[in-house]
């Protein structure tokens, strides 16, 4: 009796644990580029996304970033 509870344990087991691979469409080779070097090392990354970003707020906001930081320090 134990024996089929097991067998239909181990049934459902490998419905759920198989996933099939990711797809993204036209996007998927991009996305396996994109997340396997930023799997291995993911801070130099996250300070380069970090300065384009501070650097692309300077040039939407120019000098008014300080007004922003001050705003933002004291909200916290």
């Amino acid at each position: 009796m134990s024996s089929i509870a097991y067998q239909r344990f181990m049934k459902r087991w490998e419905e759920v644990t198989d996933l099939p691979p990711q797809s993204l469409g036209p996007l998927t080779g991009v996305y396996k580029w994109c997340t396997k070097r930023f799997k291995v090392m993911p801070w130099p990354w996250f300070i380069g996304v970090s300065i384009v970003i501070a650097i692309g707020i300077y040039i939407i906001l120019g000098s008014a970033i300080s007004y922003l930081v001050t705003l933002l320090q004291r909200g916290f």
